[in-house]
Formats: structure tokens, C-alpha cells, sequence
């Protein structure tokens, strides 16, 4: 009988996941994961391809960064070896009190389809610069060219797919899908940052939804007390780099249930960060949030983080 079970519930399951967006227009983006031993699942990673350029530009997924922007280094260097690109991305406005420039180009395809917004930032002087003559010698290679925020997604619906590695955007879901959903929460947004609340104990907290964070389930700074109290120690992730300087970054299980609506956090650990900058602290005081969560805890679902509704759905 338990064998049997297993066999409905399986293929239940399968029917479930095959069918959750069968009436939906949506447009789908791969990506893959870039690690190490240590660290497999560390950054997520789309390859696009831009114009006839022989090159796999590469950008990490990024929903803690506050735009989508090319980093402005490995971007003059392609601009140097191929110029044409100068007229396919064109500058529109001077610097913006964000320390970005805004570029209107003719779109980035990934997956061979277009990514929903064409106006990018470009951050001067950030990354490295390669000559010429080293980008025409490794023609059909890889390079990481900038960041993807959700600031491309913000007129519409966007989906991660943790279990087919697949980003997907629409314009709007239709009702019928949000009748069928079992675990949905509100959310804000700070500088486009999602905020989500997650319990933990008897008290919510709030959270930056961090999917470049990957290295932490959940992440917070010794400044907020009332969370790293609740931590029992048994873990260093050690030489983690934020903004050219390395932290060893102690954490551990805690000593309370967690929930994200009606996901059980099975588990639940965090990660406390010195901080002595206050570089994270200063972001997570101004957004009234007390850290971040990463991708561990979404491992085998789906998130739906509908812009229109301001609803994050999880399947």
C-alpha cells in the first residue's frame, strides 16, 4: 500500500508541475548554475548573444542588485574591438544619482528570445579591461558582461524555475492560475529589492529576496541582536568577499521553527556577518528589513513574483 502510494503521489506531482502554467503566455530564459566543489550552485548565470558579436556574454541573475547594468570596463573593451556596438547600445541620458548611465540598444537575446526591456545601466569603471587583440584571439568564448536585476521585469510576472533552471516573464497571469495557488504572500519592494516576511518563532521578520546570495539560506549582521541570539554556532563560511574585502561569516541552525507563508523552513539556518563596515547593516536598516535569504530554501519550486499584484507566489 505504501509502495503504491508513492507511485500515485509521484506521478501526481509530475501532473502538477506539467500542467501550472499550460494556459499561460510565457516567455522562458535558461540559465545554469556557476560554482565550485564547495559552492555548485553559487551564481545564476544567462548566456545571451548580442548582434553578430562571436561571444557567449554571460550575466548573473541578480534580484539583490538595483538595476541590470554592463559592467563598464568588459563593456568598452568590446566597444573597442567591435564599434559597431556604440550604435547598438546608445547612451540616452548623462550619469544618474544612482552612479549609472543609461543605455537604449536594440535588445539582448537570450535563449533566443529578447529580454523584456531594452534601456540598461552601464556602471563606469567597474570590472576589467581586455585588449583588443586578446577578445579577437578567443572569439566563441565566454565572458560575464553585467548583472540582471529585476528592474527589467517590473511591468510584469517573473518566474524562477528551480527545478528546469528557467526564468520566465509574462505580461500577467490569468486569474484562473491564482485560484489555484496553495502558498502566497505579499510583498514590497526598497530600491529593487523584494522584501518578503518570514517567522520565525512567534515573530515576523523581514527578509531581502537575494537570489545572488546564494551562499546563504538566510543572512543577517551582528547589529541585529534579537536574530543572532537565536543562533546556535557550528559553522564558518570563511573568506566570503563583499566589495573587495574577505569576511569569515560564522552561522548555524536556528533554535526556533521558520516559515515563508505556508512553507515549513526545514532546518532553518542563518548566517551572521561581522559587518564592521556596516555596508549591509545601513542597506538592511534603511529598507526596515534585518537580511536576506537566498535560493536554498526554493531548491526543487518555483517562485512567482508577480510586479502587478505585488504577490510572491511559491509552487
Amino acid at each position: 500500500m505504501k509502495l503504491v502510494l508513492s507511485i500515485i503521489l509521484i506521478i501526481s506531482s509530475n501532473v502538477i508541475f506539467g500542467q501550472e502554467f499550460k494556459n499561460e503566455n510565457i516567455k522562458w530564459f535558461d540559465y545554469y548554475w556557476d560554482g565550485d566543489s564547495t559552492h555548485p550552485k553559487d551564481a545564476m548565470i544567462l548566456k545571451s548573444k548580442i548582434d553578430t558579436v562571436n561571444f557567449d556574454f554571460c550575466w548573473q541573475f541578480d534580484t539583490g542588485s538595483p538595476r541590470t547594468f554592463v559592467y563598464g570596463n568588459v563593456w568598452n573593451s568590446f566597444t573597442n574591438a567591435f564599434p559597431f556596438l556604440k550604435e547598438k547600445f546608445f547612451v540616452i541620458d548623462s550619469l544618474k544619482n544612482d552612479g549609472f548611465i543609461n543605455l537604449k540598444n536594440d535588445g539582448v537575446y537570450v535563449s533566443g528570445k529578447r529580454l523584456p526591456k531594452n534601456i540598461i545601466g552601464y556602471l563606469p569603471d567597474y570590472g576589467n579591461f581586455f585588449e583588443k587583440d586578446i577578445i579577437l584571439d578567443n572569439l566563441g568564448a565566454s565572458i560575464i558582461l553585467g548583472t540582471i536585476g529585476i528592474d527589467i521585469f517590473r511591468n510584469g510576472v517573473l518566474i524562477i524555475d528551480f527545478r528546469k533552471n528557467q526564468i520566465g516573464y509574462t505580461d500577467k497571469l490569468s486569474q484562473e492560475f491564482y485560484t489555484k495557488q496553495q502558498n502566497t504572500v505579499d510583498f514590497t519592494l526598497y530600491q529593487n529589492r523584494i522584501i518578503i516576511p518570514i517567522k520565525i518563532g512567534n515573530e515576523v521578520f523581514y527578509f531581502f529576496y537575494d537570489s545572488g546570495a546564494s551562499l546563504f539560506p538566510l543572512k543577517t549582521t551582528s547589529t541585529f541582536s534579537n536574530l543572532s541570539k537565536l543562533v546556535n554556532y557550528s559553522d564558518t563560511l570563511y573568506n566570503i568577499t563583499t566589495w573587495g574585502k574577505s569576511y569569515n561569516v560564522p552561522g548555524g541552525n536556528i533554535n526556533s521553527a521558520a516559515s515563508l507563508g505556508k512553507l515549513k523552513i526545514k532546518n532553518p539556518k542563518i548566517y551572521v556577518h561581522p559587518d564592521p563596515e556596516l555596508y549591509h547593516t545601513k542597506i538592511f536598516e534603511e529598507a526596515n528589513t534585518c537580511g536576506l535569504i537566498g535560493n536554498a530554501y526554493f531548491e526543487n519550486k518555483i517562485i512567482i513574483i508577480d510586479f502587478t499584484k505585488m504577490k510572491f507566489t511559491i509552487l
